[in-house]
Formats: structure tokens, C-alpha cells, sequence
């Protein structure tokens, strides 16, 4: 993953006062943690940072951060976290992270499905993608942007799990249930309602199979009933 460069300037006052203040000049909140040092206040320049965004695979990306007024020695950092407004979608604040491109990290990379699965193709199904970004651990300078996987071989009824794609990144460390759903196959809606209705007309079947049996033995006791 390349790492990204953003400028930023040291936010003095974190009160919510100030935050409304910093919205209002097209800015938002964020801050720097990590290493054992004192948390930093940030404003950084949301057009900047959504056009960041609006080019990436994920949010969890490495940064350069050059901050105004100040000499950054470690200036590499990660995003931890970005919080979003529930309706608007607007960036209400930005966690960063110190980290140095030699040490491991765990960060989420987005999962991409790539070819057209052939029970999708071939027999109509319903291609389902499971989980969108699955846990890694591994260093900073080896952070893929994302983790592929074709399902081209996919029939209906198959799934494909993150041990599928641990297979395809040996050298990368998964933090996930082996077990977890990446991709499945469903059969046609048509099918399955087809198979319901099947389904039914054999239980009703059944079933009144079973209510003629009965009333056939009830009927026989009544007339041996009736000859005693």
C-alpha cells in the first residue's frame, strides 16, 4: 500500500465550540496517537481528505501527515478510525495512528471477488458476497491495498472462506475464523420457490395419504361392528 501525503495544523482548543468552528472553514477534527507519546488535536482539510478517501479501496489507510508549524519525526501513520455522521455520511472526526513501516499492525483490508462465478453464468444463481474486509497482521510496508480472489469455479451451493484466500497470501497473517463466509452461490429464486411449492404438494400429499388410511380403518371397525 503507498502511503498518501495530507497536510494538517495542530487544533489548540477541543472543546465543541471550536469543532463547529472548524466545520464551518471546510475542516474537521482529528487526532494523533501512538507510540507512547501525547495525543495530538488536528484539523485537517476535508475536501482533501474525501478525495483521499473517494480514491481508496478502504479507510484504513497509510498517511504521511505534514503538520503545519511542527517537526514531525515520525510523521508515518495509519487511520485507525473514521467516524461518519449515521444520515449525512459527513467525516465527523479521524483517528490516527503512529506506526513505523518496520513493525506489524493489525488493519482490515477489503476483500474484492473478481470473474463472474459459473453458477452464476451458467445456471442463473445469486452470487452472495459474505464479509468485505477481513483482520490482518502484518508490517506497515506490506499492507496490501486489497486481498483478490477469483470466483470463476464457483457453483451453486459453494462457498468460499477465508482459509480460500489465506491459501493465496501465505506470507500474510489472517486474524479471522478460517470458517467465515467470503462468497457463496445461491440456486435461483425461481428454483427455490419451485422446490417450496414441490416441497408442499408432497407433505400434502402426505398427509391426506394418511387421513384416507385412517378413515379406511375407521370405517372397516364401524361395519365389524355392525356384524357383531
Amino acid at each position: 500500500m503507498e502511503s498518501i501525503k495530507l497536510k494538517a495544523r495542530i487544533r489548540k482548543e477541543a472543546s465543541k465550540k471550536n469543532v463547529h468552528k472548524l466545520r464551518a472553514a471546510g475542516e474537521i477534527p482529528g487526532v494523533l496517537y501512538g507510540h507512547r507519546k501525547d495525543p495530538v488535536h488536528l484539523a485537517l482539510p476535508e475536501h482533501d481528505f474525501w478525495v483521499i478517501l473517494h480514491n481508496a479501496t478502504s479507510e484504513h489507510l497509510i498517511i504521511e501527515l505534514e503538520v503545519d508549524g511542527v517537526d514531525m519525526e515520525e510523521n508515518t501513520t495509519l487511520v485507525r478510525d473514521v467516524q461518519h455522521h449515521p444520515v449525512s455520511g459527513d467525516i465527523l472526526h479521524v483517528d490516527f495512528q503512529r506506526i513505523s513501516m518496520s513493525e506489524n499492525i493489525k488493519v482490515g483490508i477489503p476483500v474484492l471477488l473478481t470473474g463472474v462465478a459459473r453458477g452464476v453464468k451458467e445456471f442463473g444463481g445469486i452470487l452472495d458476497q459474505g464479509v468485505r474486509e477481513v483482520m490482518v497482521n502484518t508490517t506497515a510496508s506490506t499492507v496490501p491495498e486489497r486481498l483478490e480472489i477469483d470466483v470463476s469455479d464457483l457453483m451453486i451451493g459453494e462457498t468460499i472462506h477465508v482459509s480460500d484466500l489465506a491459501a493465496l497470501y501465505p506470507a500474510i497473517d489472517f486474524l479471522d475464523d478460517d470458517n467465515i463466509n467470503l462468497a457463496h452461490v445461491s440456486p435461483p429464486k425461481k428454483l427455490e420457490v419451485a422446490g417450496g411449492l414441490e416441497e408442499g404438494a408432497e407433505a400434502e400429499a402426505a398427509e391426506g395419504a394418511e387421513e384416507g388410511a385412517a378413515g379406511a380403518e375407521g370405517e372397516g371397525a364401524a361395519e365389524d361392528g355392525e356384524e357383531a
